[in-house]
């Protein structure tokens, strides 16, 4: 059975009523889990450990993670678009927790999911609805005890403080795949930001167009992912992001449909398989109406084809050419990359 990380803490992950990230997510999806008998074959759902705050601390500065728990006491923000509401720092420290546990599974035994992805937060900053965050925390526990990591973020934002943690450390190969960051928060994320010092070659982004279809992203994982992925043998394939990819969603540009993010679950399973590598979905991600539906795509792609997921108008396939514009942006990101792959 493949575990799936949760407690009831992950709903009280919460910025108030009329923020656009809906903690009813979690309970929803795994009451969804939990009453589809094809799921349930796949699929158990497993109570996350609180992470501890040294835990936290194996990514984010002391400084930090005071100041979360300060802000929760008096009221604030770590950022306009992330303010500290009772309970969110201890739900946050739960996700991690969730996806500690969910890294340590797939190094062990092969396969595993949390409902996280917390990956805006850096070191010593929270932002775009990240207090703390998840995704580095499992990859630097596991970088710490040896292993090698790839982070493959799908995510339609860029994971700007997962790359900003290991800028400079050739132990986690971080991917990003994701919306041009100049149409879309937080403006990170160019082809030209490969890492530094050490961790020179070691961060990849690949910016799709508005309106990138499911084609362009298979070019440029087929061109740029999968090689660069075999050369770098990790051990274990952190996948990070939910729905945002999809066309319906409220507060990002790309047009991806369901079969899309089905074949994002089906490339990160492939990736491992084809690298002998453990394997971590993280879902947490998306806004508006098809969240949950989202998620249950990626996961069908990942894990089992017979689980049923809703109908979608298909805008493109993976065998279908990619636009021109990613044409140029691969052809950019190759000659950029050649220097170290």
């Amino acid at each position: 059975m493949i575990p799936i990380y949760y407690n009831e803490y992950y709903r009280k992950y919460s910025f108030g009523p009329l923020h656009p990230f809906d903690p009813v997510r979690f309970p929803r999806f795994v009451e969804l889990v939990n009453d589809t008998e094809a799921m349930t074959e796949v699929f158990e759902v497993r109570k996350a450990v609180e992470a501890s705050l040294d835990d936290l601390s194996l990514v984010h500065s002391e400084t930090y993670i005071k100041k979360v728990l300060q802000l929760e006491k008096i009221g604030g923000r770590v950022s306009p678009d992330t303010p500290v509401k009772k309970g969110a720092p201890k739900a946050a420290m739960n996700i991690v927790g969730g996806t500690i546990q969910a890294c340590r599974d797939a190094a062990e035994s092969g396969s595993a999911v949390n409902l996280g992805g917390l990956h805006h937060a850096g070191r010593d900053y929270g932002e775009g609805f990240c207090l703390f965050n998840d995704v580095a925390v499992g990859a630097q526990m596991l970088a710490d005890e040896g292993k090698k990591v790839c982070v493959f973020d799908t995510d339609a934002h860029q994971g700007n403080g997962t790359m900003d943690v290991f800028y400079q450390d050739p132990r986690v190969l971080f991917i990003s795949i994701h919306q041009d960051p100049a149409t879309l928060y937080p403006g990170r994320g160019y082809v030209h930001e490969v890492g530094k010092g050490a961790g020179k070659g070691y961060t990849v982004n690949i910016p799709m167009p508005r309106d990138a279809h499911t084609a362009d992203h298979a070019y440029g994982i087929d061109k740029v992912v999968e090689p660069i992925v075999k050369k770098f043998a990790p051990h274990v394939i952190i996948r990070n992001g939910g729905s945002d990819p999809h066309h319906s969603d409220t507060l990002t540009d790309l047009g991806l449909d369901m079969t899309g993010l089905e074949y994002l679950g089906r490339v990160s399973k492939k990736l491992a398989q084809e690298n002998n590598a453990g394997h971590v979905e993280l879902l947490l991600s998306g806004y508006g109406p098809r969240v949950i539906e989202g998620w249950l795509a990626i996961l069908k792609g990942a894990f089992d084809p017979s689980i049923e997921t809703p109908d979608d108008k298909v805008f493109s396939s993976p065998e279908d050419p990619p636009s021109r514009a990613v044409r140029k942006t691969i052809e950019e990101l190759d000659d950029i990359l050649s220097a170290y792959w």
